[in-house]
């Protein structure tokens, strides 16, 4: 796409696999690329797995990579009051909403032209929710809706993440997505 050209999206990364799916499209239509690290969701111990595999994935297509200060408390405090609704529920949109609007609010103070997100990679996610929880904000960069996971974009990311042997998980990164898993389920 030629909107995209040269054009700086700041590309708000939930791990190293899901980015895979959305680097190279991106990068297909000549953006300019910054990854942006911001989940306050994920657990401590898991956060540091997942960063070292956005490290990788940073280091291997050679971009910046931004980490603000992680703080699972601020995400706890927000998700205790909805530790019992299910998966993909109210807590799981207050999660996405809170990443989407720090990711908005970055960009626009940063100088970027949009931002987007990984989110909309795994097939767990739901796109039109993330779409209309981030052209909501009326503070930050615009939003650039991609839908990752169309073209085999899951696909893609699963197949790079195997390629350059990064951690993958099957969680999405917090307490209640964990326990989810562990039951049987999958929610990445």
């Amino acid at each position: 796409m030629d909107e995209l050209k040269n054009k700086k999206i700041l590309l708000h990364a939930c791990c190293g696999p899901c980015s895979l799916g959305a680097i190279e499209p991106l990068l297909n239509d000549g953006a300019d690329i910054t990854l942006f690290f911001y989940n306050p969701c994920i657990m401590d111990g898991e956060f540091d797995l997942r960063l070292e595999a956005l490290k990788t994935v940073a280091d291997y297509y050679k971009l910046p990579l931004i980490v603000p200060p992680h703080d699972y408390s601020f995400f706890a405090s927000y998700a205790r009051e909805h530790a019992d609704a299910p998966e993909g529920g109210a807590r799981c949109t207050l999660c996405m909403d809170d990443r989407l609007k720090a990711s908005a609010l970055y960009a626009g103070e940063h100088g970027f032209d949009f931002y987007t997100t990984t989110l909309t990679v795994s097939p767990h996610k739901n796109s039109k929710l993330i779409f209309s929880l981030a052209q909501s904000f009326k503070d930050g960069a615009p939003f650039l809706p991609r839908d990752f996971k169309k073209r085999d974009g899951f696909l893609l990311s699963t197949k790079r993440a195997k390629e350059l042997g990064i951690y993958r998980q099957n969680f999405c990164g917090c307490e209640y997505s964990f326990d989810y898993a562990r039951r049987g389920g999958e929610r990445a």
